[in-house]
């Protein structure tokens, strides 16, 4: 795949799917993939895309999304986008509706067709909509489609949606919406070690503040470490029992052999939301319910996660 951080002649033509996609979950996948059946060898499947949210570039905020660019890109090639235009919102937003068509769907991109989602917008304040660009581009001769939403307990998926179920502990929906599970990927940093003393001992990741913060609280999850794939209690919060100050995500490995992870980028996917987070009295009733939550937790990995 062929990222490009600007707009550039594609001289033989492409089929572009266009979009910032946060999360790429199953309604942004029927978008991108819809581009594939009119794709070939010279004229590829391609993405336009966007470094950051567009409504945060308006609105000049930071509001945190579901994804990094680099797990973005990661999930296009996954569907088997060639192409990528991974570009500076700024560079077109104040292009009128035919301008972007024209100067960059059709002078520069050569699109052979284009396909947005139901709910696409695009020109100076966003005043045109995907029936508009099925319009303008065919005055171009470019076929364009405007795919439906998809819908999830009878209502559209969006990032939007996802964001808040996250944000409410309901990743279970998440995930269903996103159509993979939501997880966190960084590196094993130290922690307190108060595990240890509980005969818990956990690893220890940051949060990347650029992406939406679970709810406070004990989940189940499966950890990814190199190829292997380990059961997880995690806690994510700033542990207000042991004085904790900083957001962290911290897990117990429930059938982990042993071993240093000290340094090693692991993938912790939350599979459900067990309970809020609770500053307990004493780290003798914290240990306690660590117990109860490791019970129910090996209950539900085992028996009735999907």
């Amino acid at each position: 795949m062929q990222v490009f951080d600007s707009i550039r002649k594609t001289e033989y033509g492409c089929c572009v799917a266009l979009g910032f996609f946060d999360g790429v979950h199953i309604g942004h996948r029927s978008v991108i993939s819809a581009t594939k059946p009119m794709s070939s060898d010279i004229c590829p499947m391609a993405v336009l895309t966007f470094k950051d949210s567009p409504a945060n570039v308006i609105s000049n905020t930071k509001k945190p999304l579901l994804t990094t660019n680099k797990e973005k890109l990661k999930l296009f090639e996954k569907l088997g986008v060639q192409l990528v235009y991974n570009i500076d919102f700024n560079d077109i937003k104040d292009m009128s509706a035919e301008q972007f068509v024209k100067e960059v769907l059709h002078d520069k991109l050569n699109a052979k067709c284009v396909v947005t989602g139901f709910n696409y917008h695009f020109g100076k304040g966003g005043n045109a909509d995907a029936d508009d660009m099925i319009k303008l581009c065919n005055n171009y001769g470019i076929k364009a489609f405007k795919c439906e939403p998809v819908l999830y307990n009878g209502t559209p998926v969006s990032s939007t949606r996802i964001r808040n179920c996250i944000a409410n502990g309901d990743v279970e929906s998440a995930n269903a919406m996103l159509g993979y599970d939501f997880g966190i990927s960084s590196e094993v940093v130290s922690g307190n070690h108060i595990g240890n003393t509980i005969q818990t001992p956990t690893i220890n990741q940051s949060l990347d503040q650029t992406v939406i913060i679970p709810k406070y609280g004990v989940y189940a999850s499966y950890v990814l470490v190199d190829d292997k794939t380990y059961q997880g209690a995690t806690n994510i919060g700033t542990h207000p029992t042991v004085g904790g100050n900083d957001v962290l995500c911290e897990t117990h490995l429930l059938d982990f052999d042993g071993g240093d992870l000290y340094g090693k980028n692991v993938q912790t996917i939350l599979k459900k939301f067990i309970r809020e987070e609770v500053k307990f009295t004493d780290l003798e009733s914290l240990k306690e319910q660590i117990k109860r939550d490791k019970e129910e937790i090996t209950d539900y990995l085992n028996n009735k996660a999907r």
